[in-house]
């Protein structure tokens, strides 16, 4: 009876560690694959993705003016291809930053990817990724303009500094600069030409759409100083916050697949490739 009783402890001690094992097995292999289940977590989802098309290199039509193309138009086609997502009608809406944030914040749009800073008055209408890509602002001057040489300049007073209503750039000048000197704009595109009419003489903007400008020809001034405020004009996704209701893991899905972009070194391509 006793060597009964022990084969019988023993079988059901066997078969614990056999269902364990399984248990085990079954966790680490769902363990495993948790830093991968955003893969397809958004298959058959279909999102209402809007973009600028006015901001260069990030997001802007090629020649034809009616294929949209840039850093965002490629992140969004990598992002796709990780999460699954479609995109309604398969179609990229695209428009001005107004029309942009407004459709956003009524819900209008699911997401937008339009080198969006995820600033304070923005997050009280619409959530946010992680950053993508970090931009700094620059000074902008006439080709021919030798006496502004950084920020530092502008802060004597002494020049006026077109900026764009908005943005980052208009946020460091209204906290920065002499009020007395600033020019506001609806647009950066009438505040270079501000600064090229020599209405004004500088502005400030974001370093990356800046360069393009000036790489290509389409701009005729020049970049003076360093690149500064970085940190502040991060460039994120915008998410509106119905989307975000209706599928609340949505952001931390962006971030997983945004975070294994920046891993495997996609980001850096596509800076390389439209940035640089």
């Amino acid at each position: 009876m006793k060597k009964l009783f022990a084969l019988c402890s023993m079988l059901i001690l066997c078969i614990g560690l056999f269902t364990g094992c399984g248990g085990s097995q079954q966790a680490s292999s769902g363990s495993g694959s948790g830093s991968s289940d955003f893969h397809g977590a958004l298959k058959g989802v279909e999102l209402t993705v809007g973009t600028s098309g006015t901001y260069a290199p990030f997001s802007y039509f090629k020649e034809d003016g009616t294929t949209l193309t840039g850093y965002d138009l490629a992140l969004l086609e990598k992002l796709q291809g990780i999460l699954g997502f479609e995109i309604k009608d398969g179609t990229i809406k695209d428009m001005d930053y107004g029309p942009l944030g407004t459709s956003l914040s009524q819900g209008q749009l699911d997401i937008g990817a339009a080198a969006l800073c995820a600033t304070d008055e923005r997050k009280k209408n619409m959530d946010f990724s992680d950053v993508y890509y970090d931009a700094g602002i620059v000074v902008i001057v006439a080709k021919d303009n030798d006496k502004i040489k950084s920020v530092e300049d502008l802060k004597s007073g002494k020049y006026k500094v077109a900026v764009q209503t908005g943005c980052a750039a208009y946020e460091y000048a209204a906290k920065e600069l002499p009020a007395e000197c600033l020019q506001s704009f609806d647009s950066q595109a009438l505040a270079y030409k501000a600064v090229e009419d020599g209405q004004a003489d500088a502005t400030l903007y974001d370093q990356p759409g800046t360069a393009y400008g000036i790489k290509t020809g389409k701009l005729n001034v020049k970049i003076v100083g360093d690149e500064f405020f970085k940190g502040q004009a991060p460039y994120t996704i915008a998410f509106s916050k119905n989307i975000v209701k209706k599928y609340p893991d949505i952001i931390k899905q962006f971030n997983a697949a945004l975070k294994e972009l920046k891993e495997n070194g996609t980001l850096d391509q596509l800076k390389k490739e439209y940035v640089d």
